[in-house]
């Protein structure tokens, strides 16, 4: 299950509060890469900013809680969904991603997010060229936002790359 989405901050919060209402899963979060992950009791609009967001079973959370997302194997992960807010700046807005595997976790997250994205985003991009992505998701706010949609969001150097078009909702 990957999913690629185009939206707000505030949509972040509210679609992945709801998730985890829906799935009765608990969250982690690790502020860097280097930095342990711990559970949140009660997600908040702070606990949402960080670098890595891991959504799981409370059972499995010996073998990411409490050590850095750096030094956790992509085996160690199976049964998470990691959730990756895509940013935003004053150009554009980068896909926030949902990545896993083929667990049971996963089918679960998958079969709640599927009918939050009904709910909340519309289905189909286009890119500058005018190739349909038909995996990837967006809200009504994201659009509102009048930004720009790019999967990753340039920065440093690349930040000047935001100005340019990217992606946007497929025409009907």
């Amino acid at each position: 299950m990957d999913r690629k989405v185009f939206m707000v901050f505030d949509d972040f919060v509210t679609i992945n509060t709801e998730l985890l209402e829906r799935t009765g899963l608990s969250l982690y979060r690790s502020e860097h890469h280097d930095d342990p992950f711990v559970r949140v009791e009660r997600p908040s609009v702070p606990a949402w900013r960080a670098v890595d967001l891991l959504m799981g079973k409370i059972e499995d959370e010996e073998r990411v809680r409490h050590r850095p997302s750096a030094n956790i194997s992509r085996d160690e992960q199976v049964g998470f969904v990691r959730v990756r807010y895509g940013g935003d700046d004053e150009d554009a807005i980068g896909a926030t991603l949902y990545l896993a595997d083929g667990s049971d976790t996963t089918k679960l997250v998958t079969r709640e997010l599927n009918k939050l994205l009904k709910k909340y985003a519309h289905k189909d991009v286009v890119n500058e060229l005018g190739t349909v992505y038909t995996d990837y998701y967006w809200t009504d706010a994201a659009l509102a936002s009048g930004k720009n949609w790019h999967l990753f969001l340039g920065k440093g150097v690349r930040k000047e790359r935001n100005k340019n078009l990217g992606y946007r909702p497929k025409p009907t």
